[in-house]
């Protein structure tokens, strides 16, 4: 593969969808933690420089130092400034490498192939934009190239646009999966998912805690009739397309403090079926696939469990509400928890 100058590059703005932002916030996380990574992310080296994982486009845009955010769906980047990131053309046979380096520690390659060598004008717009959006043909990876890479030299932008070429070459191509591939390796973690922040007894503590709390209101208003409400609870593990997210479809309290408990105890499902990019194949259905889910059920736990237990629910409840700063306050303020509490006592 042959780098080619920075003189050769059409394109004058580079565009990058809101689906290309969310992938590279998915890979910052999953980089994270790498037995749950699938094979693209697993062997990528560490950028020291990102400590915190952008929620939104527009902080992905800040990250990355774009020059605008399109109502926080849309990048556009200006690829005549070199201070923020560099591009790379590299041909290889039939196929053309469109490399980005982003000074932050992160850098984007937008893979065009062809049946026959074709110009980098074919992969440009006529107004002078590269646009990456929903496509399939990019894949992010990190990079620990210094400053030096992206200041302006003396010896101007060529030799800096070599120098990039080279290094992706060398050091980043071997680490990409081949999007027409899909590798397996032994996976680093068998679990169908892993909390990423707490723990799966902690989590089913709170919420039987809320649930016993939730009953008692439930008796403490209607002290006359039978008192029954689903016993179930279901927790969305996260993916690469949505968070963690707990379901309950009947009870305010319930979905309130389930929401806070999946905040400190957050499962994510492990990827355990490879690279998984690959239009068409089995595992490119994420929400079919690897959306699971956790299901709770009290009865039991109900029907066992004695008046002191149930009673000591809500000073523990309330205990790990205050805990959860503002958010925890205003559910106690709002359901009276403290005030139930002194009736107790």
């Amino acid at each position: 593969m042959k780098p080619l100058s920075a003189d050769r590059n059409p394109a004058k703005t580079l565009a990058l969808g809101e689906a290309v932002c969310r992938e590279l916030r998915n890979f910052l996380i999953y980089r994270q933690h790498p037995e749950i990574l699938n094979e693209r992310a697993r062997h990528q080296p560490q950028a020291s420089a990102i400590q915190k994982i952008p929620a939104d486009v527009r902080e992905i845009g800040e990250l990355l130092s774009a020059a605008k955010c399109e109502r926080n769906r849309k990048l556009f980047f200006d690829c005549t400034q070199t201070e923020n990131h560099r591009t790379v053309l590299i041909h290889n046979l039939n196929a053309q490498f469109w490399v980005y380096y982003f000074r932050c520690g992160i850098g984007l390659v937008s893979l065009s192939f062809f049946s026959h060598l074709a110009t980098a004008e074919s992969t440009v717009l006529p107004t002078g934009t590269r646009t990456v959006a929903d496509s399939y043909d990019f894949q992010w990876f990190a990079h620990d190239l210094p400053v030096k890479y992206f200041a302006k030299s003396k010896d101007g932008a060529k030799r800096g646009i070599r120098n990039l070429g080279r290094y992706f070459i060398e050091r980043a191509n071997d680490r990409l999966v081949n999007p027409y591939s899909i590798y397996y390796k032994n996976c680093l973690f068998k679990e169908q998912n892993k909390f990423v922040r707490g723990s799966l007894e902690n989590l089913k503590k709170i919420i039987l805690r809320a649930y016993f709390v939730c009953e008692a209101i439930r008796r403490e208003r209607n002290p006359v009739e039978k008192i029954w409400f689903s016993p179930h609870a279901t927790v969305n593990c996260g993916n690469l397309r949505y968070s963690p997210a707990f379901e309950h479809s009947t009870e305010t309290l319930m979905n309130q403090v389930g929401a806070l408990a999946v905040l400190e105890n957050a499962p994510y499902t492990v990827l355990n079926e490879g690279y998984g990019r690959r239009v068409g194949g089995e595992s490119y259905d994420w929400t079919r696939k690897n959306r699971h889910r956790l299901f709770f059920n009290f009865q039991d736990e109900t029907k066992t469990a004695p008046p002191r237990i149930k009673i000591a629910a809500r000073f523990q409840l309330v205990a790990w509400l205050k805990s959860q700063g503002a958010e925890g306050e205003r559910i106690i303020k709002t359901w009276k928890l403290e005030r139930s509490i002194a009736i107790f006592s």
